[in-house]
């Protein structure tokens, strides 16, 4: 068992991600997801329309980048990320988790050192880095390949949506964990398909989940910051 990437799955890892619902708050208040169901349904299509297609592509891609020591390979996945993820809010959301990230792991004796070493030839330092780049990096410099990370990061994401919505909906966590548990198969079906792919092809067209998650911000009382 990979107790290093177990790590920075963890959903206490105090990175910000428990403060945004990505876009759920608004569904929610559209009477869109009210209930274990409908959460269910917008988390599979969540990461299979909106998530994996594009950070779900940039994670095992920037894994592969690590593990080849391509440093300026993770900038260019990094500005992919900033000109793709399109709502404002979440792509805030998405710079501050992933600096908070990389400085959490600069504190690990684990992969201190492998961070520096990749950090320090960049040609170039970024306003900021999103969170599915930092992921894919640490979890290169926890000894893993890129369909084990990104199976990771797609749990980790799916966790993060059902726990908003068992806070936002409300429902209750026994059936917040089974939700977790339906989608399962989804991420087994995911991470193969999404990590074979060109990190050229990260994309997703989502307008109206776009459009969700920028109404977020205009909502009259929210709890959470996207």
């Amino acid at each position: 068992m990979n107790l290093r990437l177990l790590q920075i799955t963890d959903s206490a890892l105090p990175i910000g991600g428990y403060t945004h619902s990505w876009g759920l708050e608004t569904a929610i208040a559209r009477g869109l997801v009210h209930d274990p169901e409908t959460l269910e349904k917008w988390t599979r299509r969540w990461l299979r329309t909106s998530l994996g297609p594009l950070e779900g592509v940039l994670v095992a891609s920037a894994c592969r980048a690590a593990h080849a020591g391509l440093s300026d390979d993770l900038l260019t996945l990094n500005r992919m990320a900033e000109t793709s993820i399109i709502a404002p809010s979440i792509r805030i959301a998405s710079r501050e988790m992933g600096d908070q990230l990389l400085a959490l792991g600069a504190t690990w004796a684990w992969c201190a050192t492998g961070l520096a070493t990749l950090m320090a030839p960049l040609s170039e330092r970024p306003a900021g880095w999103h969170h599915a780049v930092a992921f894919g990096l640490l979890g290169a410099l926890a000894g893993g390949g890129p369909d084990d990370v990104l199976t990771a990061y797609l749990h980790q994401a799916a966790l993060g949506m059902i726990g908003a919505g068992v806070r936002a909906i409300p429902i209750g966590h026994t059936h917040g964990q089974q939700v977790l548990a339906y989608v399962h198969d989804d991420i087994h079906d995911l991470a193969p398909e999404l990590g074979a792919r060109d990190p050229e092809t990260a994309g997703a067209g989502c307008p109206f989940y776009e459009i969700l998650c920028d109404e977020q911000t205009r909502i009259y009382a929210r709890m959470f910051r996207s």
